[in-house]
């Protein structure tokens, strides 16, 4: 329920938010290809 409440409050329009929600999908998915990648080659 807070939750909600703090996204209805960050939310400024549905295009804002959803270019906001591709970059932070992007973003994440980056960090864990990176961070996959770092811990594999630091295996070796």
């Amino acid at each position: 329920m807070s939750d909600h409440a703090a996204r209805e409050v960050v939310v400024v329009s549905d295009d804002s938010d959803n270019l906001v929600d591709a970059l932070a999908a992007v973003a994440l998915v980056a960090i864990f290809v990176g961070t996959c990648i770092f811990w594999v080659a630091s295996q070796g």
